[in-house]
């Protein structure tokens, strides 16, 4: 009994340490964000939004799936979904990110 609850007890520190992080980030279109040393980046969602009221989701399809450390997630200066934007000027991406460790 004492095995079993010190491997559970082992088991759930690990995991304890080792929890993703849900980041938000924003860039402007064409600017770039870097990913800290010792951490990896998975693009959950990306909006493009120019200053008004509302975002606009935009497809994953335009980021790689993971993003290792020290490397740089480049947005797009344009894309389609910017044509339903009413200021076409000033758009930036909003990034919600998981963050988990190498």
């Amino acid at each position: 009994m004492k095995k079993l609850c010190g491997f559970i007890l082992l088991m759930s520190s690990s995991l304890a340490f080792a929890q993703d992080t849900t980041l938000v980030k924003s860039c402007y279109g064409g600017g770039s964000l870097t990913v800290p040393k010792g951490v990896t980046w998975v693009v959950e969602k990306a909006y493009i939004n120019s200053g008004d009221g509302y975002n606009i989701m935009v497809s994953n399809s335009n980021f790689k799936k993971i993003y290792g450390s020290e490397e740089k997630l480049q947005t797009p200066y344009y894309m389609a979904e910017m044509e339903l934007l009413d200021k076409k000027d000033g758009v930036f991406y909003i990034f919600h990110l998981r963050q988990s460790k190498e």
